[in-house]
């Protein structure tokens, strides 16, 4: 019997052992003159977090197989459906697999293992853009040439001459 399926990976109930869901609310603290500081609810919910304990066991699956098929699963990082108990809860990542192997036959090979997984919701949403208007800043004209050039001239009696000359 299916009890709990992510993506195209099921865990049938001889391998799930107990899931737990998380769900956070979000509030502001405002520290106040006076004692005690106030909150204010910064509305709806944070995204769901629901951590998943399974079991495989060589008696009715190959736990290697398994645990690869879930790690590839998590290595794709796109959002899969998520159903418990034949209730569709929606999309959810992988963020954190924790295995422990339990048990190794002779051959190195593990019979026995169980593993925590961290999945959490993924909500679609469009990333905003907003448009920039920009003007065109006037260029600063360039600096003119001189048209006439002044020349001060010292006198052999000590005065001085000043000409203008077009240049």
């Amino acid at each position: 019997m299916q009890y709990a399926q992510i993506g195209d990976i099921v865990f049938e109930v001889l391998s799930y052992k107990s899931h737990k869901e998380e769900q956070s609310f979000p509030y502001a603290r405002h520290e106040t003159i006076k004692p005690p500081s106030s909150l204010q609810f910064m509305g709806a919910g944070e995204l769901k977090k629901i951590s998943l304990s399974v079991r495989w066991h060589n008696y009715f699956c190959d736990p290697q197989v398994e645990y690869q098929r879930l790690l590839e699963l998590a290595k794709l990082g796109e959002p899969q459906t998520l159903i418990i108990g034949e209730k569709l809860l929606g999309e959810y990542v992988c963020e954190n697999i924790k295995a422990e192997f339990q048990q190794i036959d002779a051959y190195g090979r593990a019979t026995v293992i169980d593993a925590d997984i961290e999945l959490t919701e993924y909500v679609y949403k469009e990333i905003q853009k907003k448009e920039i208007k920009t003007t065109k800043k006037k260029a600063k004209k360039a600096p003119q040439k001189p048209v006439y050039a002044i020349i001060t001239r010292k006198n052999a009696d000590g005065s001085t001459q000043r000409e203008v000359n077009k240049l």
